[in-house]
């Protein structure tokens, strides 16, 4: 059902209606933020899905419509994230970063950071970004490993192996701290 709601949507935005757009993005929005606030933190998530959502724009006229919806945006979301982990920091980045940090958070802010303690944050962030996208899409985001095999290009084995070694490595990281 929530696919073929959001492929009215993509046709009713193709056709010109802006408020379509909205729609389809206060529907995504939280999905991918919380993905992004996974991914690669707090501070940059929220212009990164902004930058994701720009990207939708972008691609909205060439999506087919052969699959479900929420798999072409996760896909734009972890390509997105893989561009901004590979480049370079700047200083000035940096200094941003910590600008935004003395801002009190919002309620769905805290709410977030309560949601994911940091200590498996920690450890989640020393996985390579492929099991760590594999983990974060099915256990955060409750995805079917066929579907991230989609998102990820990757056969669906491929997706298994890698959470099963992400969740192993976490295990063992887990087990190593009690010691």
């Amino acid at each position: 059902m929530e696919a073929i709601e959001d492929h009215v949507l993509i046709r009713r935005i193709r056709s010109g209606d802006k408020q379509a757009f909205d729609t389809l993005v206060r529907k995504h929005y939280q999905k991918i933020y919380s993905y992004c606030v996974r991914r690669i933190g707090i501070n940059d998530a929220a212009d990164l899905t902004q930058e994701i959502f720009i990207k939708l724009i972008k691609a909205i006229f060439t999506y087919r419509f052969t699959g479900k919806f929420t798999n072409f945006l996760f896909t734009i979301a972890v390509n997105t994230c893989n561009d901004y982990e590979k480049k370079p920091k700047r200083l000035w980045e940096d200094i941003e970063g910590l600008q935004e940090a003395d801002r009190s958070p919002t309620p769905l802010e805290t709410t977030l950071v309560d949601e994911e303690t940091e200590l498996i944050k920690q450890k989640l962030d020393t996985l390579p970004a492929i099991q760590k996208d594999a983990l974060i899409l099915y256990y955060c985001h409750g995805l079917k490993a066929k579907d991230i095999a989609k998102i990820m290009g990757v056969p669906l084995s491929t997706v298994k192996s890698r959470i099963k070694q992400g969740m192993d490595k976490l295990k063992k990281l887990f087990r190593e701290e009690d010691y």
